[in-house]
């Protein structure tokens, strides 16, 4: 009997074992990283492969503020993307950025980047899309990258006409409460106002603009972080970039 039951907390034990080894080493990541469809929903575990796979494609770069959008209908979302690659080793070479030992490049140099230049400008936006999804980037190349989505844009085109009601209504149906709505827009130059969302706690800011025949309801605001160990890792990132950049700084100054 005892002989039993010991073979019973054998085996016990190494099926045990076994399930805390698979939910370690073979369990596949179950984090929700599906851009919600929604005016006041944000995911803050977002990367580009699961806004791409959700069928984000990339839409322009202002300022190099990389922009990927999705279209339903009416409805677009848009998100700016951010990936630095830099692992912010040593510091930052100010000499580069004063014209300090730059050198020359002879006429054949010139001569093949302007035909290179000529070839990738062949192609078009759309075209160098279907070749690489993720353009402006290679996925591959990025995976150990810092990324970053935090900023979210929601517009919505109301029309040709706009009357509070209606707007009040959609805003409360998707568990908005407006703040001031009246005091700060009317139906002939639009205006801004605050959105309070309940069920996640957050404000957003919201604006009517009158473009291309049609009125446009725009709700923007950055993606918070939701959890510490995003909270962490961007703390981390922003610090080994002060670092870099900063160390010597006061030795810059001096000289200047």
């Amino acid at each position: 009997m005892k002989r039993k039951i010991k073979l019973i907390i054998i085996t016990t034990s190494i099926m045990l074992n076994l399930v805390l080894c698979y939910f370690l080493f073979f369990k596949k990541d179950k984090i929700d990283r599906i851009p919600p469809w929604h005016p006041f929903k944000l995911n803050s575990n977002l990367n580009l492969k699961s806004i791409v796979e959700n069928g984000y494609k990339f839409d322009s770069s202002p300022c190099g503020q990389v922009q990927y959008t999705k279209q339903i209908a009416d409805t677009i979302i848009q998100y700016e993307v951010g990936i630095d690659c830099n692992d912010y080793k040593g510091q930052y070479d100010y000499s580069s950025t004063l014209g300090i030992d730059i050198e020359e490049e002879d006429e054949n140099s010139q001569n093949s980047k302007e035909v290179i230049t000529s070839k990738e400008n062949f192609k078009t936006i759309e075209e160098m899309i279907s070749e690489n999804k993720y353009y402006p980037w290679n996925i591959k190349e990025i995976n150990n990258c810092f990324q970053q989505i935090k900023w979210r844009v929601f517009t919505i085109k109301l029309g040709k006409k706009i009357d509070s009601l209606s707007l009040k209504k959609f805003i409360y149906r998707k568990g908005g409460r407006v703040i001031n709505l009246t005091k700060v827009w009317n139906s002939k130059n639009g205006g801004s106002f605050m959105v309070y969302h309940t069920e996640s706690n957050l404000y957003f800011l919201c604006s009517l603009s009158y473009r291309e025949d049609n009125w446009e309801f725009k709700i923007i605001r950055t993606i918070p972080f939701l959890d510490q160990k995003l909270i962490k890792e961007d703390k981390e990132y922003r610090i080994k970039r002060d670092n870099y950049f900063n160390q010597n700084i006061n030795v810059l100054q001096q000289g200047l």
